[in-house]
């Protein structure tokens, strides 16, 4: 472990300050329980300022959301426990399934109201006409810290999201870049640089959080917009690079090498890329592009094809490649007047739907909804006056890593952490709290652990621990505005706390037991069955919904298949899909006269039995020779046809060709030199 930035401990030292600040205001009021108001701080605290501004937000709606249902809630239903347990497990499950359903930050309103009703429901159970009363104590609480959070924070040294994210982007461009590089000198992607690629796509997802965050922390939108431009065209990056390196690997073994001019043209837009060449601009790049690509096909005739194919994807890649500077340029000047002229068209990924496994959200829910229903039947059947701190917490453990292929590891953290709380708030409340006798005192006792722990707080692998533990080891000791201790109410609560972390981690093993590979095949049989109903697809026009679901399907499946180390699930390219899908779309949005249909459609319907064959079997099996002799007898076909939409329709198909049969042999003829075409949209 590295040690603390200079970053890291002035985040720490401003979290410090506020929750201190949160006791002192709630201890001087005074408050009910001041020390929620503490641990709230902890809670929305985040080293940027915008994104604790938003998490405030988000807190501040999610309690008053869950306050408002426990009022509402409890006295319909106080003298009926089974009625009671039934509706908080509904609620509970119906939340969270939302909550699962918004990947933003933004799930978290959906989150604490879920376990919000159980926490200030279930302890007034026997007293349901204080219900208002402790909901609004409770609220009072919560929000006090969250003000002080936020006050602190945007006062001292605020630290702004605008240059990390910018950083961020500085960085994938850096990695575009070299991938960039080495697929241009290299003429082809080996199994290392599809893995690059691959946690290229997965960083460039990443950055839909930070986005979010960016609106809390800009007095324009103009940032955020152009964040998000940036953010979908470097997610093209990575299907744009491989459908490149499938047409130059396909060029050299048609032609056994390369030819000298088309070397040259690699090595200018590499330097133009690279930054090495300043007197380079992408229209004249573009222009020779054009030229060679007729000089070429003329030449070459036989190799026409697969020049075009080449040399249309590489033109796209420049303007990609100029879009990402020229957004990254106007993000850098944060109010520029206009926007940038962009020519790499994404606008089916940007905002666009992403993919859910419902049926997975469903169980993950419904898993949750269901434990919290047996344990608060078990506490009533008990009679265990403080066993709803069990339920409490075994709604919260189940909430927070529902979301998880496999909730019980992270469970199983959770609990460590709960015992180490409940260890040192018993240390602290009953050997050090009593040499307490001022809010002096009491501050400097609690300053030296939480100062080092905060330091750990910004760092993401360490976050959720850091937090379990201050929240729950402030809320343990129960600070109030005199010294309370009760050794036997001590253990009973934190007896409860514990069993209720067991009780959700038995579950978790006993519901959710399916793991990453389960959830890794869902997704690889939902991206095969997406390209079958596309291969079959009446509708002709914008198809943006599917370009966008197919990115954010990869995005998910391709870390659990680094994690797995079981490429089979994808033929070993887990990416092949984007290219089968932009193909496929690119032939779906042209206008294609009624006989250029009736030529495609036993290709497409070879291609929607293959996509099924693919979703059924464990292993996809290779493509079958059928469907390359259908691709190999159409493609002259098309070719012979002068008509400009008949050119768009052959490049398709030959890309399709390309990533369905990479290592197969060409028996396409000559491509009629037509110079100076090519196809509408993005070229991936």
């Amino acid at each position: 472990m590295n040690m603390p930035t200079w970053r890291e401990w002035l985040f720490s030292a401003k979290a410090l300050i506020a929750a201190l600040l949160a006791l002192y205001i709630a201890l001087a009021i005074p408050l009910d329980n001041p020390y929620w108001a503490m641990a709230s701080v902890y809670v929305v605290s985040h080293p940027l300022s915008g994104a604790t501004r938003s998490k405030a937000l988000y807190r501040v709606l999610g309690t008053l959301s869950g306050a408002a249902a426990s009022v509402a809630l409890l006295p319909l239903f106080a003298h009926q426990p089974m009625m009671l347990s039934i509706v908080i497990a509904l609620w509970v499950g119906s939340l969270l399934f939302l909550s699962l359903l918004d990947r933003s930050p933004r799930s978290y309103i959906f989150m604490l109201a879920a376990y919000t009703v159980p926490l200030i429901s279930l302890s007034e159970v026997n007293h349901p006409e204080t219900i208002f009363d402790v909901a609004l104590a409770r609220s009072e609480e919560i929000l006090l810290g969250i003000v002080c959070a936020s006050v602190v924070n945007a006062v001292l040294f605020p630290s702004r999201i605008a240059p990390v994210l910018g950083a961020r982007m500085d960085m994938l461009l850096r990695d575009g870049r070299a991938a960039v590089g080495r697929m241009l000198a290299t003429r082809h992607l080996d199994a290392a640089d599809h893995g690059e690629l691959h946690r290229l796509l997965v960083d460039v997802m990443g950055l839909d959080g930070m986005i979010v965050h960016l609106g809390y922390d800009s007095r324009s939108a103009l940032p955020a917009r152009h964040a998000r431009e940036f953010r979908a065209r470097v997610a093209m990056l990575t299907p744009q690079l491989m459908s490149i390196g499938d047409s130059l690997r396909r060029l050299q073994r048609e032609l056994h090498g390369t030819l000298p001019e088309l070397e040259e043209y690699l090595r200018r837009v590499d330097s133009w890329v690279q930054g090495d060449d300043p007197q380079a601009t992408p229209h004249q790049l573009r222009l020779r592009g054009r030229h060679l690509q007729t000089w070429l096909g003329d030449t070459h005739p036989e190799h026409a094809l697969a020049f075009s194919s080449a040399l249309t994807q590489l033109r796209a890649l420049i303007d990609l490649w100029q879009d990402c500077l020229n957004l990254r340029l106007e993000f850098a000047k944060g109010h520029p007047e206009r926007a940038p002229l962009l020519r790499y068209r994404v606008r089916q990924l940007i905002g666009g739907p992403r993919h859910y496994d419902y049926g997975l959200l469903a169980i993950s829910s419904a898993s949750v909804a269901l434990s919290i229903l047996c344990i608060s039947l078990l506490w009533f059947v008990s009679g265990w006056e403080h066993g709803y701190s069990a339920v409490f917490i075994a709604a919260v453990a189940g909430c927070f890593f529902a979301g998880q292929d496999n909730p019980a590891p992270f469970i199983k953290s959770f609990l460590v952490a709960t015992v180490i709380s409940s260890v040192v708030a018993a240390i602290y409340l009953f050997a050090l709290m009593p040499n307490v006798h001022d809010f002096g005192s009491l501050a400097a006792l609690l300053a030296v652990p939480l100062l080092l722990l905060g330091t750990l707080a910004g760092r993401p692998q360490y976050a959720g621990t850091v937090i379990v533990l201050a929240v729950q080891t402030i809320s343990n000791i129960t600070i109030q505005d005199s010294y309370k201790a009760n050794f036997p109410l001590f253990a009973d609560i934190a007896l409860s706390c514990t069993l209720g972390v067991v009780f959700a981690l038995v579950w978790a093993r006993l519901t959710r037991p399916f793991g990453m590979h389960w959830a890794a095949r869902r997704l690889a049989r939902a991206g095969w069955l997406s390209l079958a109903r596309l291969a079959v697809a009446k509708k002709q026009g914008d198809h943006a919904e599917v370009a966008s679901d197919v990115i954010d399907r990869t995005a998910q499946l391709l870390p659990r298949l680094g994690q797995l180390g079981d490429q089979g699930l994808a033929l070993h390219d887990a990416t092949r899909e984007l290219r089968l899908c932009f193909r496929l779309l690119e032939l779906k949005q042209l206008q294609l006269p009624t006989a250029l249909r009736e030529q495609l459609q036993p290709i497409l319907l070879a291609a929607h039995d293959y996509f099924q064959a693919c979703a059924r079997s464990r292993q996809p099996p290779p493509a079958p020779e059928g469907l390359r002799r259908q691709l190999d007898d159409c493609l002259p076909r098309l070719q012979a046809r002068p008509e400009r939409v008949a050119y768009k329709a052959c490049l398709a198909l030959h890309g399709l060709r390309l990533a369905l049969f990479p290592d197969a042999s060409s028996t396409v003829r000559p491509l009629p030199p037509i110079g100076g075409l090519e196809p509408a949209g993005a070229g991936t």
